[in-house]
């Protein structure tokens, strides 16, 4: 990660967005690529976080772009006692058109606990509206993620059995939309692991296994002095199935902004 120790590292993070963001860019993955966890500004601490993504989803014949590429800005500012809030930001790159995609603040409550080992819970909130690279007209929603997270020795668990409930807008039925992460940390800095991610549809009637889309991300994360990583690659479970895209890169970074 030395590329990443630039005295610059607000310039760093914006370059970096960019050329994910600008490989030429289809039904894409969500702009909001991130596993939930205890990892939020400490109280009166405001920081930037950018994660861009671009997706080469499975052969089409409706006409839409071979690629879309998304990016998520969110300003949050830490209060303390656990909670956070923010604003998020959501645009989008398809088909040689920019977007921008809606308008979200949030909020997020993690327990007191040891930061080390052991077990936490939280939840994290938002509500706005939002819609995605084609559609023309999208709708507000509110999104309730909770926070389930484990661990032990080097390895850190969490899960985010998430739910999107529809407030207006042309769909009006709560999706079950579960993430999940397992890493390992490897120096004091970085850990590896994987990250899942998935469409399991409406929450009343589940999708059968293989028409779920679901993608598996390879990821390295880095912590550096005011600044922390996260890169992976994402390949569908169900490739011939309800997964959407063959592929997924994704960039993100947190920017202290103190």
């Amino acid at each position: 990660m030395s590329l990443f120790t630039h005295p610059h590292p607000y310039r760093s993070a914006w370059l970096l967005s960019a050329a994910v963001l600008c490989v030429t860019c289809a039904h894409a993955a969500p702009y909001e690529l991130r596993v939930y966890s205890d990892d939020i500004p400490k109280a009166g601490e405001p920081e930037l976080e950018v994660i861009a993504s671009t997706a080469r989803p499975k052969a089409t014949t409706d006409g839409l772009p071979n690629r879309v590429s998304q990016m998520l800005l969110e300003y949050g500012y830490g209060l303390g006692n656990g909670w956070t809030v923010g604003l998020e930001l959501p645009m989008s790159h398809a088909d040689g058109h920019n977007k921008l995609n809606g308008l979200k603040v949030e909020a997020q409550y993690v327990t007191k606990h040891d930061a080390h080992r052991g077990m936490y819970w939280g939840v994290r909130g938002d509500v706005g509206y939002t819609s995605s690279p084609y559609e023309s007209q999208g709708g507000n929603s509110a999104d309730i993620n909770p926070i389930l997270g484990y661990r032990w020795s080097q390895w850190h668990v969490v899960v985010n059995p998430s739910i999107e409930i529809p407030i207006s807008g042309p769909n009006k039925q709560t999706q079950f939309q579960p993430s999940a992460k397992l890493a390992r940390a490897t120096s004091g800095t970085t850990q590896l692991g994987v990250e899942y991610f998935s469409g399991w549809g409406v929450l009343s009637a589940l999708r059968p296994q293989r028409e779920r889309d679901e993608m598996l991300y390879a990821v390295w994360d880095e912590k550096l002095a005011h600044s922390r990583w996260n890169l992976g690659l994402g390949k569908p479970i169900h490739p011939s199935g309800g997964s959407v895209d063959k592929w997924v890169l994704k960039i993100g970074v947190n920017l202290d902004l103190d």
